[in-house]
């Protein structure tokens, strides 16, 4: 985005005149000993005894703005204990799991269970495509026993965390789950040579995602092999569930409004698993690819063609999306979960829950022309 220019101070004019002086005659320096006027009645006159009523309230709120202030620094005390307890594992002899994105660290919790310890890198809400790593990033995957990644581009700031450790022979197991899926993943469009990193997008293929983890939690805890593969096939049976509960709301929607309009380009594997197509989006694959004008002006005349509604995402701002959306006369379908799970509370914590609540979102918009 182009940055605006901002304007600090001025020059004066040749000859050194203030503008701001008066405009009768040169101005005059002061001298020493120059008598200096009293302030005017006015605004002016009464600054003192402004300041002197804020003084005079201050004792009184002081007590109210440090209660704040330390209630502050104790939630932030709080959570930074909440995450080391869980980092560190003091006097838990459980392996350490650490996920790039929240929907591989919910898969990971739904296969391994009370037997280890998960811990995501990204927050409910923070984008996998752009996110910047912090110190503390770091410090979780060198306590790691196990990293989930998905692979195929997604998440290189976790990559380049593995490779800035400064003793490669103490590297925890590193999986990149999407890439160790046995499936051809869908092409960048534009790019033959790269991939869509979003095949957890299609249920059936998440099931590969299940399998590749439970293999891996094998791999450094063997003694709950048995544990892990239940586990493993009790999700895949919920999955299976999801996935033909998912085709029969889909079957619902007229065959001429399974169009889908989103904030970027995450739903191509969902849309060919049950039938919508993907007529446009803001972003591609990436959201750090900007988007031209002609890609703008072209996702203009897709909204005012096709009339179907348009859906935002909870990972990227969806100022773009609305603005567009309301110059195309189309309304917003609603809110939708694709490169992160949803906040607690929100039904869309999980990725069960997540791909229920886009199903509901879609198909309601879809159906109603709203």
């Amino acid at each position: 985005m182009r940055g605006t220019g901002r304007r600090t101070g001025y020059a004066l004019p040749a000859g050194g005149r203030d503008p701001c002086s008066s405009g009768h005659g040169a101005s005059r320096p002061r001298g020493v000993g120059q008598a200096v006027p009293p302030p005017a009645h006015g605004a002016g006159a009464s600054t003192p005894r402004a300041v002197d009523r804020v003084l005079r309230r201050l004792p009184r709120a002081l007590p109210v703005i440090l209660l704040l202030v330390l209630m502050a620094f104790a939630a932030v005390l709080a959570a930074g204990r909440g995450w080391w307890a869980q980092i560190a594992g003091p006097g838990d002899p459980r392996p350490l799991v650490v996920a790039s994105t929240t929907i591989l660290a919910d898969l990971a919790t739904q296969v391994g269970g009370p037997r280890v310890r998960v811990h995501s890198l990204l927050a409910p809400g923070q984008d996998p495509h752009s996110y910047e790593p912090v110190p503390r990033d770091a410090l979780a995957v060198h306590r790691a026993h196990l990293v989930l990644l998905n692979g195929y581009g997604l998440d290189l700031w976790a990559e380049r965390l593995l490779d800035a450790r400064p003793d490669r022979r103490a590297l925890p197991r590193v999986v990149r789950v999407a890439e160790a899926v046995d499936a051809d993943p869908l092409p960048w469009p534009g790019d033959p040579g790269r991939a869509d990193p979003h095949l957890w997008m299609d249920p059936v293929r998440v099931m590969g995602y299940v399998d590749v983890i439970r293999d891996a939690l094998i791999g450094i805890d063997p003694a709950g092999a048995a544990f892990y593969r239940r586990q493993a096939d009790r999700y895949r049976a919920e999955l299976a569930e999801l996935d033909r509960w998912i085709a029969r709301q889909v079957a619902a929607v007229p065959p001429e409004r399974r169009l889908l309009v989103t904030t970027h380009d995450a739903y191509r594997y969902f849309g060919r698993r049950y039938g919508l197509r993907v007529v446009d989006t803001v972003w591609g694959i990436s959201t750090e690819e900007e988007p031209s004008a002609a890609d703008l002006a072209r996702l203009m005349g897709n909204l005012r063609r096709y009339g179907v509604p348009a859906f935002v995402e909870s990972t990227i701002n969806p100022k773009l999306m609305e603005e567009l959306a309301a110059q195309a006369g189309v309304p917003i379908g609603g809110r939708l979960y694709a490169d992160s799970v949803g906040p607690p509370g929100s039904g869309a914590e999980t990725y069960l829950g997540m791909m229920r609540h886009n199903v509901r979102v879609i198909t309601a918009a879809l159906r109603s022309g709203r």
